[in-house]
């Protein structure tokens, strides 16, 4: 074959990739459209439903937000913040996360600026309720989502210039966002037997900044916080989360930010929640994802080697080690899924068909939180992990 003839072969596959995506987006849009409601009484069971919070939130890019609500048939609710990347600057904020962008094999993007048509489609996991072994099934669920880049936190509109000069302006909205969300919450959720307040990725960070004032409303409810992938290290948190998102955040959630902006947050709350309010994190030991970012963050453009990869996962580690001294706290640590060529592991469970399959030493992650929540029957898993960095030391 000639070159021409293998352009027009690489030019007939793209265009089936573009023709492909379409369709499926024009399928999700139909298939996956949530119904509208304004109250939590007004839903059916087990119905994604949308709920519209006004005009006072808004994307990452200006365009509309709302909540998203399933009822169950328990008295037990899970509030759940969606992941979906960051911006923290303006080269960041210039370049959202496309779907074109991964069908031309380019960068993805680094968050999404609105929120996805396909963002249903998507959920699997904790938050589906026909498959068999979820042991949250029948819970109550709102969903959170983010297109703010902010990790739920931020209250600007920072005007930005992209690389040819041209202005944009990125919103970082999570806090109004959150805030709203919550009055909705607050307004129609009952004091729950059981609360869950989840969240995966930048999720897992929102989480665990807004688990004191969920937790303050529903003082009377046995209460679980669960972090699923929520670890970056860099120094520049304390000014990207007060002077690019403007989050005030120790006047907004009651400590300081730090490097390990994660374990801040959960010491923070150790200090603030009732003691008998569960801490739970999950982390794949090499997550590919969240090493990508922490590159970024940090303006590291050099090689992704070996010695790289462990120097996240020794820091990572580092982490855990120092919460697993705080009472009621517990961790899943795992290297399932580890790729032999790029040594790298996958990002995230909580929302996965791989939160069902994922098992360290024995135990599943889909069996170890139902243990811990519904059970009462409160271990770690992965442990090794940190008695290997403990020698290390």
């Amino acid at each position: 074959m000639g070159k021409k003839g293998k352009w027009l072969v690489i030019s007939m596959i793209g265009l089936a990739g573009v023709v492909v995506a379409g369709g499926l987006l024009v399928y999700l849009r139909v298939t996956a459209k949530p119904t509208e409601i304004a109250r939590q009484a007004e839903t059916r069971q087990y119905i994604w439903n949308k709920v519209d919070l006004g005009t006072q939130v808004m994307s990452g890019d200006g365009s509309e937000y709302h909540l998203l609500t399933q009822k169950g048939q328990s008295r037990n609710w899970m509030i759940f913040f969606s992941g979906g990347g960051a911006s923290w600057d303006a080269a960041s904020a210039a370049q959202p996360i496309k779907v074109m962008n991964v069908l031309r094999g380019r960068d993805a993007g680094n968050y999404f600026a609105n929120i996805p048509v396909y963002l249903l489609a998507l959920l699997n996991g904790i938050t589906v309720t026909d498959h068999p072994e979820n042991p949250f099934k029948d819970w109550n669920v709102v969903y959170i989502p983010y297109s703010t880049g902010d990790f739920h936190t931020g209250n600007r509109s920072a005007s930005y210039l992209k690389e040819d000069g041209s202005p944009f302006i990125m919103h970082y909205k999570g806090r109004s966002n959150v805030q709203h969300s919550l009055e909705w919450i607050y307004a129609n959720v009952d004091q729950p037997e059981k609360l869950l307040i989840a969240g995966e990725s930048a999720g897992g960070f929102g989480s665990a900044f807004w688990a004191g004032e969920i937790a303050g409303h529903y003082e009377d409810a046995e209460i679980y916080q669960y972090s699923d992938s929520s670890f970056l290290y860099s120094g520049k948190w304390p000014d990207i989360v007060d002077q690019e998102w403007n989050a005030d955040f120790e006047q907004t959630f009651g400590y300081p930010a730090a490097a390990d902006l994660i374990g801040a947050a959960f010491e923070g709350n150790r200090r603030k929640l009732p003691a008998n309010v569960v801490l739970l994190q999950s982390y794949s030991l090499y997550d590919e994802v969240l090493i990508s970012f922490q590159n970024k963050i940090n303006d590291y453009k050099g090689l992704l080697d070996r010695q790289r990869i462990e120097a996240w996962s020794r820091q990572l580690r580092d982490s855990v080690f120092k919460l697993s001294t705080l009472p009621n706290y517990y961790y899943y640590l795992t290297d399932s899924g580890l790729n032999g060529k790029t040594g790298m592991t996958g990002h995230t469970f909580a929302t996965r068909q791989v939160f069902y399959q994922t098992e360290q030493d024995g135990v599943r992650l889909v069996t170890w939180l139902d243990d811990v929540i519904n059970q009462r029957k409160r271990y770690s898993v992965g442990s090794r992990y940190l008695d290997e960095q403990a020698d290390r030391r």
